[in-house]
Formats: C-alpha cells, sequence, structure tokens
C-alpha cells in the first residue's frame, strides 16, 4: 500500500519520517510569496538533514472563529495540499481547525504538533506569525520555545510582486484581482494560472444545441470563481467516472470559458451563475462525472445579453476565435501543475 504525504492528526506521520524542518500557515492560493517561504523551508532542511514538513489547516481559521466562507479562498481543500507537494515538502500535516483546536495555547500548541508530533528541530517563518490561543504566540514567543524545547527559528522576509525581499504577495490582493476579471494580475501574484475544479454536471444542454456543447461545473467549485465573463483557459480531466475508464483523459486542452447567468435566456426563478467550458473541437465529449480543472489565461469580455441566439452564436464564434489566438497553435499542452 502507498503511503500518502498527507496527514490530518499526529498519528498519522510515519516512525520513520526523523527530525523535521516546518513551516505553518493557511497557504491559500499557494501564491510566489507562499512558494518563496517553501523554498527557504527546503534549503533550511537540506542543509541540516531534516524532512521539510508543512503544516496547515482545514477549514480556514478565518472561515470558524468569523464568518463562513469569508473570505473565499483561491484555493480548494485537496488542490491547496497537492500544491505544497509539488513545491517539495516531504508531507503536509493538514490539521481540521475547530473552537476547541483554536485553545491551545502557544507552547501547547508547539509542544504538542511540532515538537512531539513532527519532531521539529527547525521551523521557518515570517516575521509577523502568529500562533496559539488569541493569536498570542509571536515571533519571539517561538524563539523562547526554541531555547526550551532545543529547535532552530529561521525568519524569512515577505517577497514582493517584483521578486525581491521586502515587498508583500497576499491572497487577498489576489483575490481582489480575480473578482475583478484582472487575469493576468492574479497570474503575476500566483506564479501560475489560477484554477476552478469540481465534477461536470448535466445542465442546460442549451450549449449542445447550440453547436457549442459545454462542461458544467457545480455551484460551488474548489477554487475562487472570477468574475463573470469568457476567458480562454485550459480544461485538465484530473479523475475520471467509471463509465469512462479506459479512455484518454484531456490534459490541457483549449477551452472557451463562461462565467455568468446567461442573461440571454430567461429563467424561472433567481437566475443561477455557472461556470462552463467549451473544448474547442470537442462536440461529442461525455465528461459527465468527471472531475476537470479549469486554468485560467486570460479574460476576453464582459457578460453580455443579446437580443437574439443568432446573435449569441456569432459572438460565440468570436469567442473561441479569440481564445485561439490567445493560447496560440496546437489543440492541447500539458497542464501547468503537474
Amino acid at each position: 500500500m502507498t503511503r500518502t504525504p498527507i496527514w490530518h492528526s499526529v498519528q498519522d506521520v510515519p516512525a520513520d519520517l526523523g527530525a523535521t524542518a516546518v513551516s505553518i500557515g493557511n497557504y491559500d492560493g499557494i501564491h510566489r510569496g507562499h512558494r518563496y517561504v517553501l523554498e527557504q523551508l527546503v534549503h533550511h532542511a537540506e542543509t541540516r538533514g531534516l524532512s521539510p514538513v508543512a503544516l496547515t489547516f482545514w477549514p480556514h481559521p478565518r472561515h470558524v472563529m468569523g464568518t463562513p466562507g469569508e473570505p473565499p479562498l483561491l484555493t480548494g481543500h485537496e488542490d491547496r495540499d497537492r500544491l505544497l507537494l509539488l513545491a517539495g515538502v516531504h508531507g503536509v500535516l493538514d490539521l481540521e481547525f475547530t473552537h476547541d483546536f483554536a485553545l491551545y495555547s502557544p507552547e501547547d500548541f508547539v509542544r504538542v504538533f511540532l515538537v512531539e508530533g513532527l519532531g521539529m528541530k527547525c521551523v521557518v517563518l515570517g516575521e509577523d506569525a502568529l500562533f496559539g490561543r488569541a493569536n498570542a504566540g509571536d515571533i519571539d514567543t517561538m524563539r523562547e520555545l526554541g531555547r526550551k524545547y532545543g529547535f532552530e527559528v529561521v525568519t524569512v522576509s515577505d517577497l514582493g510582486p517584483d521578486g525581491e525581499e521586502g515587498g508583500r504577495i497576499s491572497s487577498s490582493g489576489i483575490r481582489a484581482a480575480l473578482l475583478t476579471g484582472d487575469i493576468e494580475l492574479a497570474t503575476e501574484g500566483l506564479g501560475r494560472l489560477h484554477t476552478v475544479t469540481d465534477v461536470v454536471h448535466h445542465g442546460f444542454q442549451r450549449g449542445r444545441e447550440l453547436g457549442f456543447p459545454t462542461a458544467n461545473l457545480g455551484s460551488s467549485p474548489a477554487g475562487l470563481i472570477p468574475a463573470d465573463g469568457v476567458y480562454a483557459g485550459h480544461l485538465t480531466v484530473v479523475a475520471q467516472d467509471r463509465a469512462h475508464a479506459g479512455t484518454d483523459p484531456l490534459a490541457g486542452a483549449a477551452a472557451t470559458i463562461s462565467i455568468g447567468t446567461n442573461p440571454t435566456f430567461e429563467v424561472d426563478g433567481a437566475p443561477r451563475r455557472t461556470v462552463e467550458a467549451y473544448v474547442h473541437g470537442a462536440h461529442d465529449l461525455d465528461l459527465y462525472g468527471d472531475t476537470v480543472r479549469l486554468e485560467f489565461v486570460a479574460f476576453q469580455r464582459p457578460t453580455l445579453k443579446f437580443d437574439s441566439v443568432e446573435s449569441l452564436v456569432e459572438q460565440m464564434q468570436r469567442d473561441v476565435e479569440v481564445t485561439r489566438r490567445t493560447l496560440g497553435p496546437g489543440p492541447s499542452r500539458p497542464p501547468v501543475e503537474g
């Protein structure tokens, strides 16, 4: 049996992991600033002969201690942990954050989860790191605990948008960019394409009737849904429904992605916001039940209401051509995240 490198309690941590270097954070988005910290973690672990481990939480602490669902998260649970592993850590201790968990004092948190749970000998943190009950622990607290429990404290400066230390790339800034459709700014902060992941659901079948069959996501996909509009992007099948076993899954297929309420069509009740992707040239594609990941490359236009279906179809044809020019030649390309 293959041993998973994602653990949800200290009891799951392999006994042969050895001594570790650890970084702690929520890591929403795994943006360039996060990856810089993780690069430093891996570097310091290697120079000390330690295993690099990321300790993180789910749900997001602000969703538990504040308003559920606020802020909306850039990445879903599984994508966040997958990206942490791709950043080079040997394991992820992903702890459930609850009101009871929030009661751990700074010292008890460090002792139970880091020292005893992970065998930590080095912790890599930003200077503004806070931890423990009511965020009472800070970097000075960590240094005091390091002297008491025998671990080293390494501090890392923030990474600015230009790649230099001293600035700050933030999840909130990337979130704001996506919510205004500024894909270029979001991509710059993330250092990768923004993604949304979900199982393909049955929609209204309008796209198929119009000659543009789409893969429709559900109402609550993993990953922040950007502003309404039409985007150039890619679609990758990350898990197939059993009905499709044995077929070659799509990887990085060119797609025109539409987000919005389809204002050209009248519906009963409140309009439903949808995320749907037309895979170029795939008119008979069956993705129902498959889990797909959409990557957003560029914003093309806002959502519009058309006077006729014919006008909508003409615009959809133009949208596909714009996507084709944006993505360049070739029907597909390898996904950027592995």
